[in-house]
C-alpha cells in the first residue's frame, strides 16, 4: 500500500540557533583575523557565519574597549549598556577601591552605595532593587565571597595603598589634560621684608595683619596644558578700590574670616562645571577631605576625588612647587613697586586691586614645566606612556635682597627670598576639621576613604546593619 505524501508545510521548522560568543571569545576572533588567518578557517573553528565575524570586525573597537576598560565581565556576551552609567561607574569604582583597601562587600553595601550614589547624582527616580543589583552583578561579573573581617596584624601604609592602588585608576580613566589638583594657601597681600617680624606666632584671623590677608585658591590640570582661573577670598565683599571696575581677571568672593567655605565652594565647583560642560569634556579634580569641601550634587563635567585626611601632602601637586613659583614671582613684583616707592620718596600704597591684577599677572607667568614637575613630584605619574621629562623653572634671578640692598633697604637677617614667600602658607584658609572623634562613621567610608583601619570598620559596621 503506498504511503500518503507528505505535505512539507506540516513539518516543525528546526531553526538553528544563533550563536552567542563571550567578549573574550571575540577578542581571539580579533586577534585572528589580524594575525592573517583565513576568515572561513575562524568562522568554521568558532561555529558563526562569516556575516558575524565580519559584524565583530566591524565594532572591533567596541570589544577591545570594553575589554580593557574592565567594565564588562570577559565571560559576557552582550555589551548593552545600563541606563544610569554614571551611577554605575561611580559604584564600580567605590567597589575597586574598597578592593584595593581590602573591604569586605556584600549586597546590603552595594545597595546602599548605590541609593547614596544616586541621590548625589540626581538620579530621584533610581531605587536599588534586588533585580537591578542582580543585573548589575552580572554586567560586571561580580562575586561575593566571604572574606575575614579579623585584622591581619599586618601594617598598612595608607598613603602607600592610595598611591599604588587607588591612584591608578583615576589616571587609567583621564587623559592629563582632565585631571586637576586645587588647593587654598594664605596670602599677606601687603606683607613687606620690614613686616615679618611682626608675622612671627600670628594667626591673622586677628590683630592688625587679618586685614591684608586673602585665600588663594589656585589649580592647574596634570600635563600642565590650563590654569584655571584664581579664586581670591577676601574679607569685604565690595571694597573701595573695586568700585567702578566692570570685571576682574579673577574670581572673587568675600566673607568675615576670608576663608574658603562650604557655600563658596559648592558655588565655584557649579561655575568650574558649566566651564567644562561648555568644553564638552569630562574632568577629574583631586582635592582634600575638609568640611569646606563638601560633596557637591549634580555636577556633569566634574568628577571630584578626595584626597583622604591621613595623605601626606606630598600628594598634593600644588604644594610641590606651583604655589611657591606664584608667591616667588609675587613677592618680587611687590617688592620692585616698594622699591620704586622709596626711590621716589612716595607713600607706598597697595591695594587689594593691585594685589589681583599682580595676582593674575604672576599666574600667568607660572610656567607649562613647574606645574608637570610638580605633578611628578607628588606621583602622578601618566599611565598613559604620554609623560615628558621636564626641568621646573628657577627663581634664582630674582634676587630681590640685592634690589632692596641697592634702594637702602634690608630684609631682616637670616630671611631668605624663600622664607620671605613662604611666611604665610601655614595660615587657616578654611574651618578647622573637626576630630575623629566628632567625625560621622558615614564620612569615613567616603569614595576616597580616610585610611585603612577606619575604612574597615566602617564597612563592617554597615554590613552588619
Amino acid at each position: 500500500m503506498a504511503e500518503a505524501p507528505v505535505d512539507a508545510s506540516t513539518l516543525p521548522v528546526t531553526v538553528k540557533k544563533k550563536k552567542s560568543l563571550s567578549i573574550e571569545e571575540k577578542i581571539d576572533i580579533i586577534n585572528a583575523v589580524e594575525s592573517g588567518k583565513k576568515k572561513a578557517e575562524i568562522a568554521a573553528e568558532y561555529g558563526i557565519k562569516k556575516n558575524s565575524l565580519s559584524s565583530i570586525m566591524k565594532n572591533k573597537d567596541k570589544v577591545l574597549e570594553a575589554f580593557e576598560s574592565l567594565r564588562f565581565d570577559p565571560k559576557r556576551k552582550r555589551l548593552r549598556t545600563a541606563f544610569y552609567t554614571d551611577l554605575e561607574e561611580a559604584l564600580m569604582r567605590w567597589y575597586r577601591i574598597a578592593q584595593c583597601l581590602n573591604v569586605p562587600v556584600n549586597g546590603p553595601m552595594l545597595r546602599l552605595k548605590a541609593n547614596d550614589f544616586a541621590q548625589k547624582l540626581g538620579h530621584n527616580d533610581f531605587k536599588c532593587s534586588n533585580g537591578w543589583l542582580d543585573r548589575f552583578k552580572s554586567r560586571y561579573g561580580l562575586v561575593f565571597r566571604a572574606q575575614p573581617v579579623e585584622a591581619t596584624g599586618v601594617s598598612v601604609d595608607p598613603s602607600a595603598v592610595w598611591h599604588q592602588n587607588i591612584l591608578p585608576y583615576y589616571l587609567n580613566d583621564y587623559h592629563p589634560k582632565n585631571v586637576f589638583n586645587v588647593k587654598e594657601t594664605g596670602l599677606l597681600y601687603r606683607m613687606l621684608p620690614t613686616n615679618t617680624f611682626a608675622f612671627k606666632g600670628e594667626t591673622c584671623s586677628i590683630g592688625k595683619l587679618c586685614k591684608d590677608r586673602i585665600t588663594l585658591v589656585v589649580g592647574t590640570n596634570m600635563d600642565g596644558s590650563e590654569k584655571l582661573p584664581l579664586l581670591l577670598i577676601g574679607k569685604n565683599r565690595n571694597p573701595h578700590c573695586f568700585r567702578g571696575i566692570k570685571s576682574l581677571p579673577v574670581c572673587y568672593e568675600a566673607n568675615k574670616m576670608a576663608w574658603m567655605t562650604a557655600d563658596v565652594f559648592e558655588q565655584w565647583m557649579q561655575k568650574l562645571d558649566e566651564r567644562f560642560q561648555a568644553q564638552q569634556r569630562r574632568v577629574v579634580i583631586f582635592i582634600e577631605s575638609s568640611p569646606a569641601h563638601p560633596e557637591v550634587k549634580n555636577l556633569k563635567s566634574i568628577e571630584l576625588a578626595f584626597f583622604p585626611s591621613c595623605l601626606s601632602s606630598k600628594f598634593i601637586a600644588m604644594k610641590q612647587g606651583v604655589i611657591r613659583s606664584l608667591k616667588i614671582k609675587y613677592r618680587h613684583c611687590l617688592i620692585k613697586k616698594f622699591l620704586s616707592s622709596v626711590e621716589g620718596s612716595k607713600e607706598f600704597t597697595f591695594s587689594l586691586l593691585d594685589a589681583v591684577d599682580t595676582l593674575h599677572l604672576c599666574w600667568r607667568a607660572v610656567t607649562q614645566e613647574t606645574i608637570v614637575k610638580s605633578y611628578e613630584e607628588a606621583g602622578f605619574k601618566s599611565q598613559r606612556g604620554e609623560s615628558e621629562e621636564a626641568n621646573a623653572e628657577t627663581d634664582t634671578g630674582l634676587d630681590l635682597v640685592a634690589d632692596a640692598q641697592a634702594a637702602g633697604v634690608e630684609f631682616p637677617e637670616g630671611l631668605s627670598v624663600e622664607e620671605y614667600a613662604a611666611l604665610d602658607d601655614d595660615l587657616e584658609t578654611c574651618e578647622p576639621t573637626p576630630s575623629d572623634d566628632a567625625v560621622c562613621p558615614k564620612m569615613k567610608e567616603k569614595f576616597a576613604c580616610e585610611c585603612f583601619q577606619q575604612t574597615r570598620k566602617c564597612s563592617t559596621t554597615i554590613a552588619n546593619d
